[in-house]
């Protein structure tokens, strides 16, 4: 690819931010509260692994997937790499009595990687952090007024830029004690079980890589309530419209690890493996966060004339632009990854969220928990290196995975718990090279949120993701003109 087209992808995608995500990714009712539903924070790959991200680190040959939720993992970055996705969600929104059926289908992330030499790695993108879309009506009646409809809506949401590196500062030490007079003085004394520990060391601390990234949330959330009186002509009915304004910075940070197992003993025989195995460990934070918001609120009293439209009566509040803050949680989490060679890979996360120090504008919510997230996923491919159209089968990666959390509000004395399965596929296309390798990823999650008990909404959903990653050898400066 020309240098020339590839500025203009690198522009495209910074010029992402004009995009509008407020297109809604969700019409889930509970997107009402905080500041609506938080998106995946993976990319179609991992979507289909349970969402599984800490302990992912890159294989040794291509393709190379982003893993912006743990930007330790960008360190394993090898060739510059491309990702662009979209998601479509349908779910049924269910009571006890009833059920409504929704859909959105929007653009979900953009982000390109590329190494920093041999010792790390740095990515950057865009993608939706949170979405609001619901339409919440309810109707009462009151003896001396009448009948009482209840409206709430809400739509918009936060996308989020971010920025990250991750890197391998101790990246040669392996190497360099395996070819030291310290390592031939162990061998040649019979000093086994020290050269083992040695080696064993300096392989996790070579492989010992840590990231960061910087993300900058912007957007906006409008949510709208009205009180309508449709048999009264004693009471106005009433309108509130609320919006609020993020811009601030946010910044998660992540580790990882692993070491190589080549043989095994059995009773005094050791064995070699075929397949090497790769045991990985990962840790991620999200930093706790006080970010800048501004609030604007209109309260006013209406009536509706003989065309149904509104005519104002009487302004009760209209605060412009109010400046505030909202105070975001801290998350964090550790992973467990066991790779089989280049074929098989099993992932496993365990992360938690403090969520009851979050706080709306200084207010906490009553209807906040902490929380707990479980996940893991498998991925494997028969055979990456079996080129060819009559091998094609055997370069496809199959993907399953699980995901549950006992969520963080709690509505009614009720959880509101979130819990799906996944599978996906991995389609390689184009050229096939080491140095220019193309896949479609294909995730369908399905899953359920929440409880038809205490009068409260379930959401069955089936969310499907779409995203494709390039991998290509740029920036190379050539030797001979």
């Amino acid at each position: 690819m020309s240098f020339v087209k590839t500025v203009f992808i690198i522009l495209a995608l910074l010029n992402m931010n004009t995009v509008s995500f407020s297109q809604n990714l969700t019409s889930s009712p509970y997107s009402r509260y905080g500041m609506g539903e938080l998106n995946l924070q993976t990319f179609s790959a991992q979507a289909a692994l349970g969402g599984s991200f800490i302990a992912l680190h890159q294989d040794t040959l291509a393709p190379f997937f982003i893993n912006i939720a743990n930007p330790a993992g960008l360190a394993g970055v090898k060739l510059t790499t491309f990702e662009v996705g979209g998601q479509g969600t349908f779910s049924k929104l269910s009571t006890s009595t009833n059920y409504q059926n929704k859909k959105s289908i929007n653009f979900s992330y953009g982000s390109v990687a590329f190494p920093l030499k041999r010792f790390g790695g740095a990515a950057f993108g865009i993608m939706p952090y949170s979405s609001v879309g619901y339409k919440i009506v309810s109707t009462s009646e009151n003896a001396v007024i009448g009948n009482i409809t209840n409206t709430f809506e809400g739509d918009g949401g936060i996308s989020k830029a971010f920025i990250g590196s991750g890197v391998k500062p101790f990246k040669n030490q392996y190497t360099k004690f395996i070819h030291s007079n310290y390592a031939d003085t162990l061998i040649k004394y019979h000093k086994t079980s020290k050269y083992k520990f040695v080696k064993f060391k300096k392989q996790l601390l070579s492989e010992f890589s840590i990231g960061a990234s910087a993300n900058y949330l912007f957007g906006l959330i409008n949510q709208t309530t009205k009180i309508i009186y449709p048999g009264s002509i004693t009471f106005y009915n009433t309108k509130r419209q609320q919006s609020i304004q993020v811009n601030d910075f946010v910044f998660n940070f992540g580790a990882q690890s692993h070491f190589t197992i080549d043989s095994v003993k059995f009773g005094k025989t050791r064995r070699a493996l075929k397949q090497k195995v790769s045991i990985g460990f990962g840790y991620f934070i999200n930093t706790s966060s006080v970010i800048n918001a501004k609030q604007t609120n209109l309260i006013y009293n209406y009536a509706l004339d003989g065309f149904g439209f509104e005519r104002p009566r009487d302004t009760i509040l209209n605060a412009q632009s109010s400046k505030g803050s909202i105070t975001l949680p801290l998350e964090m989490g550790l992973g467990l990854s066991v790779k089989k060679g280049e074929k098989l890979n099993v992932l496993l996360d365990f992360a938690t969220t403090q969520w009851k120090d979050f706080k709306y504008f200084d207010s906490p919510s009553a209807n906040f928990k902490n929380t707990f997230r479980i996940s893991g996923g498998l991925n494997y491919v028969p055979n990456k290196l079996a080129y060819g159209s009559s091998n094609y089968i055997k370069r496809i990666h199959y993907r399953l995975g699980a995901s549950y959390s006992d969520g963080y509000l709690d509505l009614k004395n009720t959880t509101i718990i979130n819990y799906f399965v996944s599978a996906g596929l991995g389609l390689p296309f184009g050229i096939g090279r080491f140095d220019d390798v193309s896949m479609i990823n294909i995730s369908v999650q399905y899953g359920k949120m929440g409880t038809i008990k205490n009068n409260l909404l379930q959401e069955d959903y089936v969310r499907v993701l779409l995203g494709f990653t390039f991998n290509k050898r740029w920036f190379i400066k050539p030797k001979y003109d």
